[in-house]
């Protein structure tokens, strides 16, 4: 394949749609280390009760315990959030993220009912059960279907007018870490204008006759993009750009939410293997029992698991495996996922390959892609010493270097060996990135027990 000045223009567009929020020159400048300061012993106060449902405030963040059956935990939800659930879907995100933006309701809610035929019937009956803690909360005019929204809505937003958002997650254990246990870092780099900050929660479940886990969310969402479970394990999302889409298959917030109801890593991922699959998400799950890892490539139609030292991982697409590791960011590793990208979009801006062997040739010009360089990025920091990474270190990590972002919505390191959250979200009012803000210590052994 002759290498053209167009089909080059053609490639830079094409990684444009991979990778679009954060830039390095975003990045902090080496000779300015960020060090993220950490709250240690945040003031813990305790804000309201309904039956067993616990609402408290810990340092700056919201903690809403729940427990019971389904809809005992619903309603303990709507009940104890009530005005956090009427700000965020009437007021504040969903309506700056929706339909202040050109989406129409009838769009939406079609999309919405699509996902639900995939909604396990007892998360239905929570979510019925918010209605309920709403009502009693004097609230009348949110719905089902209004709530609905908060697990359905981050699919219909990888779609036009919006730009899917960037992510990044790491996962070491083992050489890397001080005494060998497992720490997960991630930062969402989602959307900070739209004011989902103003109404984000730490929720705890606490089940009857299961164990225990907590997502760190937003009020009225059964679920969300980053958790943690009582049995040690870890997930975090980050988009992953694909032709292979639907809106057939189950919303990656339930999905990540039923990964943490899991006992082991392999159930866990056999999860996401079975599942019905919406869009493209790559996916990072951790479990600090064995200690170890796995990376996931997803759409609808793929779905690759990587672990540490993988030989699927290798120099072809211009990756590298770790050990004791794993990392991803916004684009696959798998080259049919790479070649899916190139034959659906690079037609629509000059790019034509027919084969892998056109793209590979091209490849190079990928690694001056913010996504190719925060992961180069990441491999390179967690290999720089062994046995040095303790929490600071890996929130230095994600706050330095080019996965340093102006957009960062939340940001957290989990220990879950130690069952504690490190959290930072974004402030308001100017809007502002977590990783500028403290990072408040969240011990959750009381309610892993």
């Amino acid at each position: 394949m002759r290498v053209t000045y167009r089909s080059l223009l053609g490639l830079t567009a094409l990684l444009l749609t991979i990778s679009l929020a954060c830039t390095p020159a975003m990045a902090a400048p080496e000779a300015q280390l960020r060090t993220p300061p950490i709250i240690e012993n945040p003031k813990s106060t305790l804000l309201d009760t309904e039956g067993a449902g616990k609402l408290y405030q810990i340092g700056e963040h919201l903690v809403c315990v729940m427990e019971g059956s389904p809809e005992e935990m619903g309603f303990q939800h709507g009940r104890l959030l009530a005005k956090k659930i009427k700000h965020v879907l009437t007021e504040g995100y969903v309506k700056k993220s929706l339909w202040e933006r050109g989406y129409t309701y009838e769009y939406v809610m079609q999309q919405s009912e699509r996902m639900e035929k995939f909604f396990p019937p007892e998360y239905v009956t929570e979510m019925k059960g918010i209605v309920k803690g709403l009502r009693a909360a004097g609230i009348e005019d949110l719905n089902y279907e209004d709530v609905r929204l908060g697990v359905t809505e981050a699919e219909i937003l990888h779609f036009e007018p919006n730009s899917p958002p960037e992510c990044t997650n790491f996962a070491c254990w083992g050489k890397w870490t001080t005494d060998g246990r497992l720490l997960h870092g991630r930062n969402l780099d989602w959307d900070i204008q739209g004011g989902a900050q103003d109404d984000a929660v730490t929720f705890i479940w606490r089940p009857t006759g299961k164990h225990p886990f907590m997502m760190v969310g937003w009020a009225g969402a059964i679920g969300s993009v980053s958790g943690m479970s009582a049995t040690g394990l870890t997930v975090g999302e980050m988009t992953l750009r694909t032709p292979n889409v639907t809106f057939d298959g189950m919303p990656m917030l339930l999905m990540l939410r039923r990964v943490l109801e899991q006992d082991t890593l392999e159930q866990a991922v056999n999860i996401i293997q079975t599942t019905p699959r919406t869009t493209g998400w790559n996916f990072l799950i951790g479990d600090s029992r064995i200690p170890t890892a796995r990376v996931l490539e997803t759409d609808c139609k793929n779905c690759i698991v990587y672990g540490p030292m993988d030989p699927k991982e290798n120099s072809e697409t211009l990756h590298y495996p770790l050990e004791d590791a794993v990392r991803r960011t916004n684009h696959p590793a798998n080259k049919d996922m790479l070649l899916d990208l190139a034959l659906a979009y690079g037609p629509k801006i000059g790019l034509h390959v027919k084969d892998w062997e056109e793209l590979k040739a091209m490849l190079p010009f990928f690694k001056l892609q913010d996504t190719y360089q925060r992961y180069d990025y990441l491999g390179k920091e967690i290999q720089k010493e062994e046995g040095a990474i303790d929490v600071q270190r890996a929130l230095q990590i994600l706050a330095n270097g080019p996965v340093y972002c102006k957009i960062t919505l939340h940001a957290w390191v989990f220990d879950p060996k130690k069952q504690t959250a490190y959290i930072a979200h974004a402030s308001n009012n100017p809007p502002g990135t977590a990783l500028d803000r403290n990072f408040t210590k969240i011990d959750l052994s009381p309610w892993f027990k």
